[in-house]
């Protein structure tokens, strides 16, 4: 039987509806179960679907989401809440992406957001981040909710893989320009962001858990042909 890789939308399907808005997560999901977005606190303390620290020129640590649930990203689509996301896609996985970097609005050194995504977490989603600290504490407070690291160049690929051994993360989430070795049946890694089937058939044959890209109809028709 043939090995079953997830096809993960990153945020959403963002070569079609605008990253991390409602419409292109829902969009997604109908090809196929699992979606990557990206979490951050809003001015009033609400956690909001955002990859960058600006929305619409307003930042989201500062605004509150009254202000942000109007703006218009593109063809009617507004930001979303992670609980509404939540919500509409009750039997879809998420990887739910902390953006909790020092340095960045709204930074939060205790972790607090990372902290609140993770209770609102479900058996079928991954708590992943580029901050190793915040993922490590995820860990601890609560071993039960999967966890993993993001990470890009200049850290390695190997160092990585045996940082979340060691720490008890289920999860690698690598750029995939990373992943030029075999990976290794004790982790799952999810790439970044790959929307070139050819490139996607290598990394399913180096073993990769699942494929995130910005156009999971694509990816999904590849997973799909491969032998």
């Amino acid at each position: 039987m043939t090995r079953h890789v997830a096809v993960i939308g990153h945020r959403g399907w963002p070569s079609r509806y605008p990253d991390n808005t409602l419409s292109g997560l829902l969009a997604a999901a109908t090809v196929t179960d699992r979606v990557e977005v990206d979490v951050r606190r809003s001015g009033d303390g609400k956690l909001v679907l955002s990859h960058e620290p600006s929305l619409g020129g307003h930042v989201v640590a500062a605004t509150p989401w009254s202000v942000l649930a109007e703006l218009d990203l593109g063809g009617g689509h507004h930001p979303a809440l992670l609980d509404e996301a939540l919500a509409a896609l009750p039997g879809v996985g998420f990887q739910l992406e902390v953006k909790n970097w020092p340095g960045d609005p709204g930074y939060e050194p205790d972790h607090r957001l990372a902290l609140e995504t993770a209770e609102r977490s479900r058996s079928h989603d991954v708590v992943t981040g580029f901050n190793w600290e915040t993922l490590a504490l995820v860990h601890r407070v609560f071993p039960d909710v999967a966890t993993g690291v993001a990470i890009a160049a200049p850290v390695a690929f190997g160092e990585a893989v045996r940082h979340c051994l060691e720490v008890g993360h289920v999860a690698l989430v690598p750029d995939q320009a990373l992943v030029t070795e075999a990976v290794g049946s004790e982790l799952a890694v999810f790439p970044w962001t790959v929307n070139d089937p050819s490139r996607a058939a290598e990394l399913v044959g180096l073993g990769v858990a699942g494929i995130i890209t910005d156009d999971p109809g694509l990816l999904t028709t590849t997973m799909r042909s491969l032998p």
